[in-house]
């Protein structure tokens, strides 16, 4: 009786196992804890820096720049580090992960033009025009204003028709000022 008993808790252990290991072969899919991840990244607008701690008056102009540019570095990294991790995560839906690596490549790219002072544009004398932002910055925008309209019209972002206007008409304003590049 004992034996029969001991044979019916191994064959339910057995199986047990092969269940749990079905199940960790299942795969977790990150797509919708991507679209929530953008989402927060949109809602928190780079407006919304903090200089109250920089006393600007007191500060040359060479300090200011330092200070902007120190803010947008780290702005862009808080960027990075809340996405990055999902170059490496797997996605149910293929053509939202190309999206993903895609958006963190932009910002990769648009955080090392500030970092190399590349973000903006350099005459052909080599004098930089104050104000004026790089081809290559201006591509970024574009991309990212791109990916972000795909993201909220094609993968559930959840955007106001106003964000959605307003982030088409800024891509339209980079667009022309690409297309008007040499011109200026």
């Amino acid at each position: 009786v004992g034996c029969s008993s001991k044979i019916k808790t191994n064959k339910k252990t057995t199986e047990n196992r092969n269940l749990k290991s079905e199940s960790q072969k299942q795969k977790t899919y990150h797509d919708k804890e991507f679209i929530n991840d953008v989402y927060a990244l949109i809602s928190n607008s780079e407006l919304d820096k903090d200089y109250s701690d920089v006393d600007f008056d007191n500060l040359s102009q060479q300090e200011k720049d330092k200070v902007i540019k120190d803010q947008q570095i780290v702005f862009i990294q808080q960027k990075i580090d809340k996405i990055k991790k999902y170059k490496k995560l797997d996605f149910k839906n293929p053509e939202l992960k190309e999206l993903a690596i895609r958006y963190i490549d932009v910002l990769e790219t648009q955080k090392q033009l500030i970092e190399d002072d590349k973000d903006t544009k350099v005459l052909s004398n080599g004098e930089e025009l104050k104000g004026a932002l790089s081809y290559a910055w201006l591509q970024c925008e574009d991309d990212e204003c791109e990916i972000i309209l795909e993201l909220a019209n094609n993968y559930g972002l959840k955007m106001s028709e106003q964000k959605i206007k307003d982030l088409e008409d800024i891509k339209s304003e980079v667009e022309q000022d690409m297309n008007n590049y040499d011109k200026n």
